[in-house]
């Protein structure tokens, strides 16, 4: 879960939601950098961050109770590379594009797991082998490929952006990362309260995003099942993106 505390309550996004969003902003990109695949990308793009929730599998609560951010959850290697392998087969069953993207994406997350986990390593070697098995039954090289996978790295990191409420005002600039056609992009917050991103990388001049979230006025619970039923039981609200050139 994707966990933002305000004066209102906690603001609660689920990662496949967010995953959702980063496959909107994909849609938006330039013509131009789709690849001929582009759904088989699109799924990559939305099914990066899937399989996460899992009550069974996972706490989200913190000793005091109060739910976790994915970015505060200290899980085992094993774990993390148990689900990996999830996403990885979930993607590889649809379609060998979409989990070659899937590959790169869990290799950029897990890569520092390998010295520190025999299981890890593993795993790893094999998504290795994968890439290098499934580039070669696509025709291209290991490096085309990965330019292609630098359309899912920056649409999942400006997601995360926009869940995690990061754009800074006055017009600052936050740096999203370095990724499609080798740029390095950036995103601020225009004087009419708009967004935009530099360089301009979608095929409209303007457009919208959005994505549900729940805010939470309960900020602690006694276990992992009263966070279920609460998460459950509250309605969603929608949050609204206007981005322009």
């Amino acid at each position: 879960m994707i966990v933002r505390k305000t004066d209102q309550g906690l603001h609660v996004i689920f990662q496949a939601s967010h995953g959702l969003l980063a496959g909107k902003i994909a849609d938006q990109l330039m013509i131009k950098y789709r690849p001929l695949l582009w759904l088989e990308t699109l799924i990559a793009v939305v099914e990066h961050d899937d399989q996460q929730l899992d009550y069974k599998e996972k706490n989200y609560l913190s000793e005091l109770g109060i739910p976790l951010d994915f970015t505060e959850d200290s899980e085992s290697a094993i774990k993390s590379i148990k689900r990996a392998k999830r996403v990885f087969d979930q993607a590889k069953s649809k379609s060998l594009w979409t989990a070659l993207l899937v590959s790169f994406h869990l290799d950029f997350l897990y890569e520092s797991l390998r010295e520190k986990n025999v299981k890890a390593k593993q795993f790893l070697d094999a998504q290795k082998a994968f890439r290098k098995e499934t580039v070669s039954y696509f025709g291209i090289d290991e490096d085309k490929a990965a330019s292609q996978y630098a359309l899912v790295k920056f649409c999942d990191r400006c997601s995360l952006i926009l869940c995690k409420n990061e754009v800074p005002d006055a017009e600052r600039k936050l740096e999203i990362n370095t990724s499609i056609d080798g740029k390095t992009y950036f995103i601020f917050r225009q004087k009419n309260q708009n967004l935009s991103i530099t360089p301009w990388c979608f095929e409209a001049d303007a457009f919208e995003l959005s994505i549900e979230e729940t805010v939470l006025e309960q900020t602690k619970f006694k276990n992992k099942k009263e966070l279920k039923d609460v998460l459950e039981a509250t309605p969603r609200r929608n949050v609204t993106w206007k981005f322009a050139k």
